[in-house]
């Protein structure tokens, strides 16, 4: 099984901003792909997963250990019973002119 997740907006990440506004706004990020996932899959993924994360940066740097830890934890309980199922990742990130990102999940 393969599933594909896109948005066009900052990713979700795991590190907890430190501003009120920052924080709301990262709450609003991790709900919409939470949506998106809940969205396309009818069932968890039971077995080990690979998670591709292709993200177009508009300006900036991003720390790729939180942006990964951020959707990886969005879509737990929802794509995959336990991100512990995650067995192989690969991130990409690229200038571009609006920020998106897209996520490929799919059966190891």
């Amino acid at each position: 099984m393969k599933t594909v997740l896109q948005a066009r907006e900052i990713p979700p990440y795991k590190q907890t901003p430190a501003g009120r506004r920052e924080r709301q706004n990262q709450e609003i990020r991790a709900h919409a792909l939470k949506v998106e996932a809940d969205r396309q899959f009818g069932s968890l993924l039971r077995g080990n997963v690979r998670l591709r994360i292709e993200y177009h940066r508009h300006s900036g740097r991003s720390d790729v250990a939180n942006i990964i830890g951020g959707i990886a934890d969005a879509l737990n309980r929802i794509a995959y019973a336990d991100d512990k199922q995650i067995i192989e990742i690969h991130y990409r990130e690229v200038k571009g002119d609006v920020d998106w990102y897209q996520v490929v999940i799919e059966d190891a």
